[in-house]
């Protein structure tokens, strides 16, 4: 009997000290959403991601991927690889004009399994491009209801301003999909013409905001986009979506 228990604890200690097996993972995405109708550069941040063999779209197999580039990734401004990861890879996708637009569910294929993860795509008719300068007040860029913008924040401090023009009592919905939370921290500010403080929101379900309001008066509304912690540059994109509130 005694010697049972001398054999069970040695098979637990050597289960405790045999080291964990990693798993390849997506941390971060570059940019933080694909348009329908083009090809893109996307980049791919995460853990064990550097002897990547394939990307899937399993329901979607119009999109095509190819792989690029796969090497060490460098470091994020003020954050640690252990959490942003440390291998990157660079895939041109292309994607057809008819594609539904909504998350994407795509996986990438290594040799320590399979990494999963999502993407929004925007249609090309409401997509707009980022357009600098848009760091203030007075460099606004404008948009109409419906439309989104695939954008950045370039770096530390940086906060891009957009501006829309509603009716008194209109119900506005503005969101931000950040490329990944783990490396960008977006917070989502309102206000009037006059520069006005009106609403603000750093979380909602996600570590994305989303800003509910009804509008006070006719005329502009500015949206700041900034990240949370200042940080900015790299791996900081993000989706921005106007639209009416139903």
């Amino acid at each position: 009997m005694k010697c049972a228990v001398i054999v069970l604890v040695l098979a637990s200690c050597a289960a405790a000290q045999e080291p964990k097996k990693e798993v390849a993972a997506i941390a971060a995405l570059e940019p933080a959403a694909l348009v329908t109708g083009g090809t893109a550069t996307m980049k791919i941040r995460g853990f064990k991601l550097k002897d990547a063999t394939e990307i899937r779209f399993p329901k979607a197999p119009g999109v095509k991927a190819v792989v690029k580039e796969k090497k060490d990734a460098g470091q994020v401004n003020g954050l640690d690889n252990k959490v942003t990861g440390d291998t990157q890879i660079v895939a041109e996708i292309t994607v057809p004009a008819d594609l539904p637009v909504g998350p994407l569910e795509f996986t990438i294929a290594t040799p320590a399994g399979d990494a999963a993860a999502k993407i929004p795509v925007v249609a090309a008719s409401a997509a707009v491009e980022e357009k600098e300068p848009n760091n203030g007040f007075r460099e606004t860029q404008k948009l109409a209801l419906g439309q989104s913008i695939v954008g950045a924040i370039n770096g530390e401090r940086d906060v891009d301003v957009y501006e829309i023009t509603v009716k008194a009592g209109q119900k506005i919905k503005v969101a931000v999909t950040g490329g990944s939370g783990l490396t960008m921290d977006a917070a989502l500010t309102c206000y009037d013409a006059r520069g006005q403080f009106l609403a603000s929101c750093d979380d909602a379900e996600t570590r994305d905001p989303v800003l509910s309001l009804t509008a006070p008066a006719d005329g502009p509304l500015l949206f700041c986009i900034s990240d949370a912690h200042d940080k900015g540059g790299e791996w900081h994109s993000y989706l921005l979506t106007v639209e009416e509130a139903k």
